[in-house]
């Protein structure tokens, strides 16, 4: 029996796919080729999200299969998203992944955990925002805070103007799309955006490179910035569907002792509660946890705003009161383990 592996890598986003006319004719080729077709996955997409060319990836396929008189179990996923609903096809292996199958000082997640952090606490900013790629989501939390709280908080966006794959990747033509289907797009929105366009990049002194990047994430530059804030707006780059796909993004906060917000899919916070994790419905709202999309992040809006009101020493006296969590967050984190990770989810290397 022959069988082809087809690894599309971090080539995907949320709903789609970065390359979907090549990814389309590598699996069409492979299946009228092989007897089996893997396809690989290193994100934590919700399989059944995926798009291509406004209809549902999963559904081309199961014609493509109907078409050629193959089983679905011709093709087999193999993908890192620890909540995959595994009903949605009959063949998916948890795996491939770059958060837990690989060795811990290369473990986005848990990547936090090999800095050598000094945590000393001086918040002079509110908030915290630090984007390296962009997406929709992240230009929009990331335009609010500019517009109407630039001066408390500290920002990074690394999108340059004269830099044409970097406006290619920008977002805009999603975040348009979405404000628009939700009924959400005026002409402030549109000032909103092309003022915070105007101003990029934010670098706050921090010289990226294609090459570095991924090691600069967690570099003690960065880790330093943490002390100087009060919550971190963290965005996820999975949002959609059912999809649990922690990185570094989230590990930040919890290895600084850092409140945070976060831009993801639905349940994450509750997902990290099954790790043992605690997190702020004390202190606002986390309804938002149910929500996902343009919903989401106007939640997420609002609970900025209401925080935006509040001077130094009342965030000083909310950072104290918030303590307790942050140290067991603190705590879990640093004993969290790849092993941990797989049993808490009922999953199998």
């Amino acid at each position: 029996m022959t069988k082809a592996v087809i690894n599309i890598g971090v080539d995907v986003e949320d709903t789609y796919f970065n390359f979907p006319q090549q990814v389309m004719s590598e699996i069409v080729d492979a299946l009228h080729n092989n007897d089996t077709v893997e396809i690989h996955f290193a994100e934590g997409v919700a399989l059944e999200e995926l798009n291509y060319k406004e209809k549902k990836f999963l559904q081309i396929l199961k014609e493509l299969c109907d078409q050629n008189s193959w089983p679905l179990s011709k093709i087999h996923f193999v993908l890192p998203n620890f909540v995959q609903d595994s009903s949605v096809w009959p063949c998916i292996e948890f795996g491939n992944s770059s958060q837990v199958s690989i060795p811990l000082e290369d473990n986005f997640f848990l990547r936090v955990q090999t800095e050598d952090i000094k945590i000393k606490k001086n918040i002079q900013k509110t908030f915290g925002i630090f984007v390296h790629r962009s997406s929709w989501e992240r230009l929009l939390l990331s335009s609010h805070l500019h517009k109407k709280h630039r001066d408390i908080t500290l920002q990074t966006f690394h999108r340059h103007l004269d830099n044409p794959a970097h406006l290619i990747e920008l977002g805009i033509d999603q975040l348009l799309w979405q404000l628009s289907s939700a009924e959400k797009l005026d002409a402030s929105m549109i000032r909103q955006i092309s003022a915070f366009v105007e101003n990029i990049p934010f670098d706050h002194g921090k010289k990226w490179t294609h090459n570095n990047h991924v090691s600069m994430t967690v570099d003690k530059t960065i880790m330093f910035w943490y002390n100087n804030i009060f919550v971190d707006v963290v965005c996820e780059k999975m949002n959609t569907g059912k999809t649990f796909f922690p990185t570094e993004k989230i590990a930040r906060p919890l290895g600084t002792k850092t409140p945070f917000l976060i831009m993801s899919s639905p349940d994450y916070i509750k997902n990290l509660r099954k790790l043992g994790f605690r997190s702020f419905g004390k202190f606002w709202d986390e309804s938002y946890d149910y929500q996902q999309g343009v919903q989401r992040a106007e939640s997420i809006q609002c609970i900025i705003d209401d925080l935006a009101k509040l001077n130094q020493s009342q965030l000083q006296e909310l950072y104290q009161k918030m303590l307790p969590i942050l140290e067991h967050n603190h705590k879990i984190y640093n004993e969290l383990t790849p092993d941990k990770i797989m049993s808490t989810f009922n999953l199998v290397k």
